[in-house]
């Protein structure tokens, strides 16, 4: 029996996991929804390949198709679109790129959107697809609900309008775990909010700490921005599907406006380690540590350090922006002739810049922990 035709709509790291996952069950194609080219996957490739750096820079391109002719032909199609427009323009490019697929998607497909969404989100989307395919969902045109997590191909939460596509789901491996779209909206809305209002919550009282000298650091410190980074869009879809002046409204925004407010915290402590040290900006270099995956589907973590690194250089002029996965182990990032402040914005590049100080112990160098307690070492 051949198996069922998928196509992955975004070359992303999340739509590459999730084919890594129902590859041996289904024909999977991947879309590049930025260069307008899809490409085939096979096992093998999938296999020797543990995830979409190593296959882009390593194989040649397979089985090229033209994208209208691969969506017109797959049975299901995962919608893991690459956004990289700025905050709050993400939303709308993400209808922008669903409107793409409307357009050569046939009766009876399956589209399953892995973007999270806030309340009602999916239901905007479902009437976007029907004005534009003319099909009725639930009928003539199918939908699932399956928000990953970033840099995840593991669904957590799976919900479909109409129980007669659970047969597609089923033979590529994949399990219906909600019976209503709201089902799978209120729960990862609610795993959201969770997690973020915890951290934003830390991140506001430990500056009202700072500001009262009140040498107080919190036990566990180990949500860095890079964490709190990573659910921007997610709440913006949130605050953007609620009216003004919904609690839920007010709780998105508070943590967007934390997020901002922890950039300029990094910043200002980042001015005021040149204080105590006493280092002209001339003499220093601020490396802003941050090792980011640029196939995530999401642009949140990219622009946040690169808004980062501008702000820093209203006051010094010697600023980069320094990855691991780029520089390696016994890289030059830091300055021999300067004072280095860097600052790990992850727990993992926080064990890299200690790395690259224990290998380079004769070099001035100081590290800002961009936890919500700012440690510095």
């Amino acid at each position: 029996m051949p198996k069922p035709k998928v196509a992955i709509y975004g070359m992303t790291t999340e739509g590459y996991l999730l084919a890594t996952r129902i590859i041996e069950k289904a024909s999977v194609t991947i879309i590049d929804d930025t260069l307008q080219m899809a490409m085939e996957l096979d096992q093998q490739s999938v296999k020797s390949h543990k995830d979409l750096y190593a296959l882009v820079g390593e194989e040649s391109l397979m089985g090229l198709k033209p994208i209208s002719q691969v969506l017109a032909e797959s049975a299901v199609v995962f919608f893991t679109p690459k956004l990289r427009r700025g905050i709050d323009e993400a939303v709308i490019e993400a209808s922008t790129k669903l409107r793409e697929i409307a357009k050569y998607v046939s009766k009876g497909v399956l589209v399953v959107n892995t973007l999270p969404t806030g309340i009602g989100g999916n239901a905007d989307n479902i009437s976007l697809l029907e004005k534009q395919t003319g099909l009725i969902v639930g009928d003539s045109l199918n939908y699932a609900y399956c928000p990953l997590l970033p840099r995840s191909g593991d669904p957590k939460f799976l919900s479909l309008v109409s129980n007669s596509a659970h047969n597609m789901l089923d033979e590529i491996g994949l399990k219906v775990t909600a019976t209503k779209l709201a089902k799978s909206e209120l729960r990862y809305v609610s795993q959201v909010l969770e997690k973020t209002m915890k951290i934003t919550t830390r991140v506001e009282l430990m500056r009202r700490a700072r500001e009262q000298k009140v040498n107080d650091k919190l036990e566990n410190d180990e949500d860095y921005i890079d964490e709190l980074t990573s659910h921007l869009y997610d709440l913006t879809a949130i605050q953007s599907s609620e009216d003004v002046g919904e609690p839920i409204t007010y709780m998105a925004s508070a943590a967007i406006k934390s997020l901002e407010n922890h950039v300029r915290y990094v910043v200002d402590q980042t001015r005021e380690l040149l204080r105590e040290l006493q280092l002209k900006a001339s003499r220093t270099k601020v490396v802003v540590a941050w090792t980011i995956d640029k196939y995530e589907m999401k642009a949140d973590r990219l622009q946040t350090a690169v808004g980062m690194v501008e702000r820093m250089r209203d006051y010094v002029t010697d600023v980069e922006h320094a990855q691991s996965s780029t520089f390696g182990q016994s890289a030059q990032v830091l300055n021999p002739y300067k004072h280095n402040i860097v600052i790990a914005c992850s727990a993992a590049d926080y064990e890299w810049v200690k790395g690259l100080r224990k290998t380079n112990r004769g070099v001035e160098t100081s590290i800002l922990k961009a936890t919500p307690s700012l440690e510095t070492e």
